[in-house]
């Protein structure tokens, strides 16, 4: 069961790479995480467009799975080399690891002074 996550967030497309943008992203980033999910990184892969809410954020790809995976999978050269490019095409492009489920309860235990607040 996964206990965390990796939120992979981005804005718009860099102005005048919208179109090499998003086919990347539809085709050779989405076949790229697919492909990480096939080969044991991580349980799961959705990705989520953000309908207009007056922020930066317009979609992000969320994999959940196992916590040591997850940091693994973030330093391999082929991660790097996916985020460097995601990060040419996006304005605000960020990735953040997270804890999900059963990760919230045992970061609540590491952490008892944040669940009191």
């Amino acid at each position: 069961m996964a206990s965390a996550c990796l939120f992979i967030g981005f804005g718009r497309p860099v102005p005048g790479r919208e179109e090499e943008a998003f086919g990347f992203l539809m085709k050779e980033g989405s076949e790229t995480f697919q492909r990480y999910q096939k080969e044991g990184w991580y349980e799961s892969v959705q990705f989520v467009g953000i309908t207009p809410h007056g922020g930066d954020l317009n979609a992000f790809v969320l994999l959940n799975g196992e916590r040591a995976k997850l940091d693994e999978l973030r330093r391999t050269d082929d991660f790097e080399k996916l985020s460097m490019r995601l990060a040419r095409l996006y304005l605000n492009y960020g990735v953040v690891p997270g804890v999900t489920g059963e990760g919230i309860g045992k970061f609540q235990e590491r952490n008892p002074d944040m669940s009191k607040r």
